[in-house]
């Protein structure tokens, strides 16, 4: 919001309050102060450039008709030295207020003064904020979804930046678990395809195009040398060969439409520096998990999951 604008505000909410008091001083008014009001910006502007509905609410307070408590109030306003020029009643009460023409001038000062910082704020008070979005499986290629999300969070991230927060963006990268070990599996067979075309591909594999390139890139450059590898060797090589590609692609898929990261944060440092394992522990060792059916499960219906959850 425009300081002149928010100024503007306090100082109608002066104006009105001013003018109880006077009114009280002058005995028209039981009581100097009203309760809580509202000034905002009418739906129909012909009726003016601000509202508030100050009479409206102190109808109890008063012991008065809320448009006769309007007339008393309008009768004891002073503008001297704001932007206000008029104030007029309307319908059962509500009071209407005009602008000078000096109000625009000065936001339209204000406005080439500030450049592109007109309209910031400092609502947010630095307060930190971790903006995390897209984090696009790395296995593949971003697809329309992942580009909507860019520009909401992106935009997302630019409003709080604006209104006062200190904003971080990150990018997950999930570069761990069960779809890692599906990629290498995939990459695996097209590798050994290339050398042997009976072998088939598995069927929960990842079969596109991209697999297939990345297995001959990987084959040009180290031929059949994987080929009688052990199968871990051979996977973690092309793993290794593959995966940062892959994630090349998705920052130049995203600086096609300036999105630009202050992280980029893999999921295996965490399971590296033995994060995970130790946030599993300590789970255990507050009474928060239990075993069933071969797995370890987080009792979170103990903090109102609708069910509890699988952590191996």
């Amino acid at each position: 919001m425009s300081k002149i604008v928010f100024k503007t505000e306090q100082q109608i909410k002066d104006i009105v309050k001013n003018a109880i008091k006077s009114a009280y001083d002058n005995g028209e008014l039981c009581s100097d102060e009203a309760p809580d009001f509202i000034v905002e910006v009418p739906a129909d502007r012909s009726h003016g450039d601000y509202a508030t509905n100050a009479a409206m609410v102190s109808a109890k307070v008063f012991r008065l008709a809320p448009r006769k408590i309007a007339e008393i109030i309008c009768a004891n306003m002073n503008f001297s030295g704001t932007y206000i020029t008029s104030a007029e009643i309307a319908g059962p009460g509500f009071i209407n207020f005009r602008v000078s023409n000096r109000f625009y001038s000065d936001i339209i000062d204000n406005v080439i003064s500030l450049g592109e910082d007109y309209g910031k704020s400092e609502y947010g008070e630095g307060k930190r904020v971790l903006v995390e979005y897209v984090s696009a499986n790395p296995t593949g290629p971003m697809h329309i979804g992942n580009a909507r999300g860019g520009a909401i969070g992106d935009c997302l991230a630019s409003v709080m930046s604006a209104a006062g927060y200190y904003v971080e963006r990150e990018f997950y990268v999930n570069d761990a678990g069960n779809q890692i070990e599906k990629f290498k599996t995939s990459l695996e067979t097209r590798y050994l395809q290339l050398f042997d075309n009976s072998i088939e591909m598995p069927e929960d594999a990842y079969l596109g195009e991209d697999i297939v390139n990345h297995a001959k890139a990987f084959a040009e450059i180290n031929g059949d040398k994987y080929v009688s590898a052990d199968s871990e060797e051979r996977r973690n090589a092309l793993c290794e060969f593959a995966l940062p590609k892959n994630i090349e692609g998705l920052v130049k898929d995203l600086r096609k439409y300036r999105i630009e990261y202050n992280t980029w944060f893999k999921e295996s440092t965490l399971h590296n520096n033995g994060a995970v394992n130790d946030i599993i522990e300590k789970l255990k060792a507050s009474g928060h998990t239990y075993e069933k059916d071969g797995a370890l499960w987080f009792k979170t219906t103990d903090f109102g999951d609708e069910k509890d959850r699988v952590l191996i």
